[in-house]
């Protein structure tokens, strides 16, 4: 008994070095294990980081798009809370990233039976909330849940038309054109609508009978905009003429209609391309550039024209100039003091402009191809920027 007792004390402080031996080997191999580790996640984000060069300066995220032949973008919207990114290009198809992360979080519709014909510069892309966009699909007016995936078709009196929504996100306009050309009998209809009843609220109509002579190839619808308190809408069109292999402007017209009543009035203004209301619907910018309508006299050396107008008196208020053509993608801040453009097909940047001045106060690079389209977030604070394969998000804080 004695001996068994006394084999007993010699085993146990051998098994207490086998015991501590095996943890130290364990520790060994952990931290071993952590080490490489370590060097597998150094090298891989260093690969990453070579991978993606560094953010061009002002720019807060890239989104990467991929590239195909027939993925044009048409527009551009925020999420209202500003942490969210929606795309919509040619083929119906709408794609959803975080900015956070710079993730793609889906991507949804898309349509194989795409046809150039059909009329995206005029579609609606509206955040309704975080989670639901309101937006032109093949079939009409859809809302997507951005998180399911789920649409629902609103209405189709958007199928195949050009449309728009109002700042509110209640009424719609769609535009058609009737009559001939030829014999000066052509005349453009705009009509609103109520969206959630799908009613006719009011008609507005242009006639094209006093239309430039030279207006042979008839006339291209710029623009349209709503004013913020729903009073007034106003149209730009673009007289285009015919020469020796190459269409020319021969002129341009505002109209803004009274949406109580339907009645129109004109604007005998420069700058058509672009329309945006400004001073809760006091005033008008309109901006205009060489590349809208054909070609413009090589002698111009001013590429870009805005122009601010005093909507009740219907008097300019001021015209401004720039180097850099306004005819091209366009986006005002939510509170009209700032809009971007894009650089035209030799420049790739984005500028941003004063709108009570015509000042630049900033030039973005970072685009390697054309910009085609821009946004501001809702608090003003970020401008989107689009080429077909990548969006810049910038800095604008501060720029006023």
């Amino acid at each position: 008994m004695a001996a068994t007792r006394q084999r007993s004390a010699f085993a146990r402080p051998n098994a207490l070095r086998w015991r501590d031996a095996a943890n130290r080997e364990r520790k060994n191999r952990m931290q071993l294990f952590t080490g490489l580790t370590l060097v597998v996640l150094t090298m891989a984000d260093a690969e990453l980081a070579q991978a993606q060069p560094a953010l061009p300066s002002g720019a807060r995220v890239r989104l990467e798009c991929g590239s195909r032949a027939d993925d044009r973008v048409v527009s551009l919207a925020f999420s209202p809370d500003c942490k969210t990114v929606m795309r919509k290009n040619s083929d119906y198809t709408i794609r959803h990233w975080d900015l956070s992360t710079a993730k793609e979080l889906g991507r949804f519709g898309g349509d194989d039976g795409w046809s150039a014909d059909r009329p995206e510069p005029f579609s609606i892309l509206h955040a309704i909330d975080n989670d639901s966009l309101l937006y032109t699909a093949s079939n009409g007016l859809a809302v997507l849940d951005l998180k399911s995936g789920k649409e629902r078709v609103v209405t189709e009196l958007a199928r195949g038309k050009p449309s728009w929504i109002s700042p509110d996100g209640k009424r719609i306009v769609t535009y058609g054109k009737h009559g001939s050309w030829s014999k000066r009998t052509a005349t453009a209809t705009f009509t609103l609508w109520d969206l959630k009843r799908s009613e006719k609220i009011q008609v507005f109509t242009h006639s094209f009978k006093d239309a430039p002579a030279k207006a042979d190839a008839g006339a291209e619808l710029a623009a349209l905009a709503f004013a913020p308190d729903g009073k007034t809408i106003a149209a730009s069109w673009i007289y285009i003429g015919v020469g020796p292999m190459i269409t020319y402007r021969v002129g341009q017209v505002v109209s803004l209609w009274d949406v109580s009543n339907g009645k129109e009035r004109s604007l005998a203004t420069e700058a058509v391309s672009h329309l945006h209301f400004l001073d809760e619907g006091k005033t008008l910018a309109c901006a205009d550039g060489r590349g809208a309508g054909g070609a413009r006299s090589i002698s111009d050396r001013n590429h870009g024209t805005m122009e601010i107008w005093d909507v009740a008196e219907g008097k300019r208020l001021h015209k401004f100039q720039s180097s850099v053509d306004w005819s091209g993608p366009l986006a005002f801040s939510p509170d009209g003091k700032l809009f971007a453009s894009c650089g035209g097909y030799e420049d790739n940047a984005v500028y941003v402009w004063r709108t009570a001045s015509g000042q630049k106060v900033k030039r973005f690079a970072g685009h390697q191809q054309e910009v085609r389209c821009l946004a501001f977030s809702r608090d003003g604070r970020m401008i989107a920027s689009s080429s077909r394969d990548t969006i810049l998000v910038w800095e604008v804080l501060g720029l006023r």
